[in-house]
């Protein structure tokens, strides 16, 4: 069970009010704000033609993205990196705990990461406490053809 404090009330309630859609959880980088909503709530959450990320920025003086949340960790996983190439997700156990070799493709390394490494950071962060994994990303080369 998760416990929020007074901060962590104000922020919840605060998204709450102008989406009309509770997070599950959020999470305060540098320069973004990270929000968890249930998938089916996801459109909702960004309203009509993404009016309430504008909205949202305002409110918290930072970038805001809403995620889509799955109890499925690879779900969970396309739904977090939702603009990346994802090409395979592999679940391995190590010593009782479960690992996962995320492959991206070479050119959306960087999106995978993030400034500053906030994405994978804020990733892995969220993989730790939904599911007791930890991330680790691998890239890999598209052979491109030469005309």
């Amino acid at each position: 069970m998760v416990e929020f404090t007074s901060d962590d009330l104000d922020y919840l309630s605060r998204f709450e009010n102008v989406t009309k859609v509770m997070p599950k959880d959020y999470m305060i980088l540098s320069e973004t704000i990270l929000f968890l909503v249930d998938q089916p709530l996801l459109g909702r959450a960004i309203g009509k033609q993404g009016s309430n990320i504008p909205k949202l920025r305002k409110i918290f003086n930072k970038k805001v993205v809403i995620i889509g949340d799955s109890p499925q960790m690879d779900l969970f996983i396309r739904n977090f990196f939702n603009n990346v190439t994802i090409e395979d997700i592999e679940l391995r156990d190590v010593m009782g705990e479960q690992a996962i070799l995320l492959t991206v493709d070479e050119k959306d390394r960087g999106l995978a990461i993030g400034k500053a490494g906030e994405r994978i950071k804020a990733a892995k962060e969220f993989l730790k406490k939904k599911f007791n994994a930890t991330l680790h990303l691998k890239t890999r080369k598209t052979m491109r053809r030469a005309f």
